[in-house]
């Protein structure tokens, strides 16, 4: 492009702007029509491990949300449920801070975030919100082996059972809803415009996908028919909520919810999520609102397999669909500038 240069320094003249006007690169000297089309967000470089981190937080806590309900609530049979939420609580905890410091790139990064609480960052609070709840998760997995006669009576008892159980409890809704909450308070206009829904969207998900996840462990071990029933029903709940909110939330985006619910990503959130991840299983899960199996009952394996795979790669779409759509969001100028409605 043609200018007049002082040093180093080409100063575009209005000579050549005219000139890349007729050529039809805007007067930029480049292929654009205007400033309008260069990205004016800094997209995530977000990878596979925040995905998965994303993924396993929510079956986590999740997980934890359930083994605290059948200790509190649940009835004779739903012990499996109990030592099953534990312990995938607390690998789920252990994996997690792993992804975490990979994603970072060292170490100390994770680290230097434990050392002060911010309460105004999203991503701080969310660290300390996993801290906290692996510290739970380890309690609770004590407990479980303190009852089975596993460690010394000092090492359990840390907690009194209703307490330990409702910390535990909210420290999981917490975790599981925090990711939604940091990824709406970006600038991200996709997910901006989620702001009311991701974070419910992302509980309810790690709900249905514990379910899925504990059911099919009973199923496998054949563990009590009344139980896999229980969690089915608490499934088909979670999920249609999932569902419900995520129709909300493509209605109301707009064409900003084009990153996410138009194109390939689009197609394959309906596909694997809203078609295969919750209506299939609510339809194979259905028959789990009106019959109530006893304890001698056998499960339908098959069945509760198919339906836990579906709503379990619907869980893992969402969150790589959402990561996704971010960084198309981000690279779109006119998602940016674009008025709120």
């Amino acid at each position: 492009m043609a200018g007049v240069t002082h040093g180093d320094i080409v100063q575009i003249t209005p000579d050549a702007v005219a000139a890349s006007l007729a050529r039809g690169d805007g007067g930029f000297g480049r292929n654009q029509r205007s400033y309008y089309d260069h990205p004016v967000l800094r997209g995530a470089h977000w990878r596979w491990e925040i995905i998965w981190y994303f993924y396993i937080g929510g079956l986590m806590s999740g997980s934890a949300i359930l083994a605290a309900a059948a200790d509190t609530f649940g009835a004779e049979g739903d012990e499996a449920v109990v030592r099953n939420g534990r312990w995938l609580a607390l690998v789920g905890a252990a994996i997690s801070p792993l992804l975490l410091i990979k994603d970072l790139g060292r170490p100390e990064r994770f680290l230097n975030m434990t050392r002060i609480l911010k309460l105004k960052s999203p991503m701080s609070v969310g660290v300390w919100s996993l801290l906290s709840f692996s510290g739970l998760s380890a309690i609770a997995v004590l407990e479980e082996l303190r009852g089975r006669g596993r460690v010394p009576w000092l090492l359990g008892g840390l907690l009194p059972r209703g307490p330990r159980n409702l910390a535990h409890a909210l420290a999981a809704a917490f975790t599981g809803s925090y990711t939604g909450v940091l990824i709406s308070a970006t600038a991200v206009p996709v997910w901006n415009s989620g702001r009311r829904q991701i974070p419910a969207i992302f509980v309810c998900s790690a709900v249905a996908t514990a379910c899925a996840a504990q059911a099919a462990l009973l199923a496998l071990r054949g563990g009590s028919a009344r139980s896999i029933n229980k969690l089915e029903r608490i499934e088909f709940v979670a999920s249609l909520t999932e569902g419900v909110l995520l129709v909300d939330y493509a209605s109301s985006a707009g064409e900003t919810g084009n990153a996410l619910f138009g194109g390939e990503t689009g197609q394959r959130l309906r596909a694997n999520t809203l078609v295969g991840g919750i209506a299939v299983p609510a339809l194979l899960n259905l028959a789990s609102l009106f019959t109530k199996p006893s304890h001698a009952g056998k499960p339908n394996v098959v069945k509760t397999l198919i339906a836990a795979g579906l709503t379990l790669y619907g869980g893992y779409v969402l969150r790589k669909s959402l990561i996704e759509a971010g960084r198309a969001s981000a690279d779109d100028p006119r998602a940016a500038l674009r008025q709120p409605e």
